[in-house]
């Protein structure tokens, strides 16, 4: 097929069915904005705000507070991975993730320190929390939303390192989209105009509000749109750019993906179902002492428990109950632990235990996870197989209401 073909109608047509997929109300939806204390990010949290979004998760790399209850602050600079883990974990559940933080400084081309920020910051960024956070997404079908600018299309040369980090990030965000979309995830991409925020406040240009920008997203989100255009400058690119060659050539491409490997970077996971009730099996949770055999202090009933567990000279970990949905939920994270098998004893601090359990047909399923134990862990092999026995554990203690012993 040429390309020429796929620029007309048939780029059209398929561009208009994706769109109407991708719709993304924000009202009762949870939402995380990186760089919420400031410019554009300060506007893109009150205008989720303002539309009703059910909870705002608002990270940004020092102390901040905001008067409405619905904002939860979350420290993270997107350049620290540790941070970045530790923020996941604080966050159980989420339906848009908006990667906004960003840096702007004003350089020659040649300056190759400035480029390998800027990369860092808007390209490995955004890398960095869409990968920590795209579990959350895959769960909930969510979405993402990468801040980019004109800048992505047509370099601007007093800002050059930025031009270069943001049409990286553009290439990002469209793999991510072909990525993604097997699981239900949408990513958009926003093309910003010159925005009135401390990075142009000195340029004597035509600049857009925070507000009406933040407004435009939004809008753009709530049409389904995959790229938005949310300003004027940018709005009067839109139309060229929908029905272009870039994007029939990107549709085209994201054909081409190689073969998935199962399991790949993602979180420790194991499902079975039960004839028992979704009340008999959250009550055989809270029961720890009866399937997780070792050494365990403290309590596990109720939210803010703890309890330490301890298993001969190899293992010690301390669980905190951080959520809590009766007959549905259970949330543990993990601190204080120290696995004397592994170089990296602390491995499993900041991670999270988590328990789900829905009603399916005259079953009930328990979906396990141990977000945060991934491949990458030393200890994962050894861990994956003592959470295998330990499951097979919980079943029994669910299916027979006995305590099992070692």
């Amino acid at each position: 097929m040429s390309l020429d073909l796929l620029a007309g109608s048939t780029c059209e047509s398929s561009a208009n069915r994706r769109w109407k997929e991708l719709i993304m109300k924000v009202t009762n939806k949870t939402i995380l904005v990186t760089g919420a204390n400031r410019g554009l990010g300060k506007a893109l949290l009150e205008e989720a705000l303002r539309r009703g979004a059910k909870k705002v998760y608002a990270t940004t790399r020092g102390p901040f507070k905001h008067a409405d209850p619905r904002v939860t602050a979350l420290t993270l600079d997107q350049t620290d991975e540790i941070q970045i883990r530790q923020a996941a974990n604080e966050v159980s559940d989420l339906d848009l993730l908006v990667n906004n933080a960003g840096v702007a400084h004003s350089a020659e081309l040649i300056d190759v320190g400035v480029i390998q920020e800027h990369l860092d910051v808007n390209l490995l960024g955004p890398f960095r929390v869409t990968r920590a956070f795209s579990p959350l997404l895959k769960r909930s079908k969510g979405a993402i939303l990468n801040i980019l600018s004109l800048a992505a299309i047509a370099p601007v040369p007093i800002f050059a390192a930025y031009s270069i980090s943001k049409a990286a990030s553009h290439s990002m965000t469209q793999l991510f989209r072909a990525y993604l979309a097997t699981h239900g995830v949408a990513v958009h991409a926003a093309f910003l105009g010159p925005v009135d925020t401390d990075m142009v406040r000195d340029i004597p240009m035509d600049k857009a509000s925070p507000a009406s920008v933040a407004a435009g997203i939004f809008d753009g989100l709530e049409r389904g749109e995959e790229d938005i255009f949310p300003d004027s400058m940018a709005q009067a690119l839109a139309e060229g750019w929908r029905r272009g060659i870039v994007k029939a050539v990107e549709s085209q491409n994201a054909k081409y993906m190689p073969p998935e490997t199962p399991g790949k970077d993602e979180s420790f996971t194991r499902t079975f179902s039960v004839e028992q009730s979704p009340k008999e099996v959250f009550e055989a949770i809270n029961d720890v002492r009866s399937w997780w055999t070792g050494d365990i202090e403290g309590s596990s009933g109720k939210l803010g428990d703890e309890f330490t567990y301890r298993y001969k000279h190899l293992h010690r970990s301390t669980q905190k109950l951080v959520e809590i949905v009766p007959d549905k939920k259970v949330v543990w994270r993990v601190s204080n632990a120290h696995l004397s098998f592994t170089k990296t004893p602390a491995e499993w601090n900041d991670t999270q235990v988590v328990f789900e359990i829905a009603r399916k047909g005259d079953a009930t399923e328990v979906r396990f996870t141990h977000r945060g134990l991934v491949p990458t862990f030393e200890c994962f092999d050894a861990c994956s197989g003592g959470w295998t026995h330990y499951i097979g554990s919980l079943k029994k203690r669910i299916t027979t209401g006995l305590a099992q012993k070692e």
